[in-house]
């Protein structure tokens, strides 16, 4: 009778490999409806851990670190889908995971093989610290003070601001705000980068007025429009960097009795699950969170392995839906 592998477990319990890795090896991140399921499903299916790769995983090294920026929110959805895939595509290949927040002298004295590095920024100290102690690692998106210097991958977040706003100007929205970001970070930079070029090519003003601190969070998205709301500001669509924080605007939007898209359109940045789904459903800039995550992953074997990388910028499409519309 052929062995039950951990891809069935995870297909018949509906989560990913990586989920199932983590109840494996008793690890934070799984809720315990989560874990209960998974672990009824082993029994169902007489799955039997294989103790050889359960032990490989957790001898000496073979432990990828990965580096969450400390400004990162640990339960942002992006965040849960991206570790998802990484953690999936290296307990394939019999590696555990371990997370680390912010610069921990932990991430240096546990000798992982290999680290990702998540949400790297302008000062960020560490690609120099791991450069400096020789451990491989891949930034999944990048810092252009580090971007020669080590692989990375990212989105190509100036076109999809861009397209997000070339998509209202053509609805014929000529005041357009942008939520964005922390300023140390390339995302934000980038995606600012992409509103400013849409406008320019509308030749329409960028009026510093209409650009708001999201915080990359629902809840930053929605205080931020409830006080340029609150100060009378004028504007017929908001381009956000995030959909979490187009979700907290246009909730802001609705307790204050506009309609969307008739009084304002809404466009997001992320395709996250959800975005179909939210009424109205919304316009957003799909990046495939899960080819980011598989890349990276990928991309680290391969540096782990002694070969040569070269960093990769995955496209991004604009998804039209109900929260955006003509001006009326």
């Amino acid at each position: 009778m052929a062995k039950v592998t951990i891809q069935e477990v995870a297909r018949a319990a509906g989560v990913s490999k990586g989920t199932v890795s983590r109840v494996l090896n008793a690890r934070d991140g799984v809720n315990t409806e989560t874990r209960t399921s998974v672990l009824d499903v082993m029994t169902q299916l007489g799955y039997v851990p294989d103790p050889g790769a359960r032990n490989l995983a957790r001898r000496g090294k073979h432990v990828i670190g990965l580096s969450l920026d400390g400004d990162e929110r640990r339960g942002n959805t992006y965040y849960g889908i991206l570790r998802d895939a990484l953690e999936s595509r290296f307990s394939s290949e019999g590696y555990s995971t371990r997370i680390f927040s912010g610069y921990d002298p932990a991430m240096l004295e546990a000798e992982s093989d290999g680290v990702i590095l998540l949400g790297v920024h302008l000062d960020d100290s560490r690609p120099n610290q791991l450069e400096a102690r020789g451990v491989p690692f891949v930034m999944v998106g990048h810092s252009l003070e580090h971007a020669e210097r080590a692989p990375w991958v990212d989105v190509d977040n100036i076109s999809g601001l861009f397209e997000a706003v070339r998509h209202l100007t053509k609805l014929g929205h000529k005041s357009i705000a942008h939520l964005t970001g922390a300023s140390t970070g390339q995302a934000s930079r980038q995606r600012l980068e992409g509103y400013r070029k849409g406008m320019l090519e509308a030749a329409l003003p960028v009026n510093n007025l209409l650009v708001w601190d999201g915080e990359f969070t629902e809840v930053g998205g929605y205080r931020a429009v409830r006080r340029a709301l609150a100060a009378k500001l004028e504007f017929s669509a908001i381009a956000a960097a995030s959909d979490e924080m187009a979700f907290g605007a246009i909730m802001a939007l609705e307790d204050e009795g506009f309609r969307i898209p008739w009084d304002v359109s809404v466009t997001g940045f992320d395709d996250l699950p959800s975005a179909a789904a939210f009424k109205p459903a919304l316009s957003t800039v799909r990046q495939d969170i899960n080819t980011i995550g598989t890349r990276a992953a990928e991309m680290l074997l391969q540096n782990m392995a002694g070969k040569k990388v070269s960093s990769a910028l995955v496209p991004v499409k604009l998804i039209v839906r109900a929260s955006s519309g003509a001006k009326t």
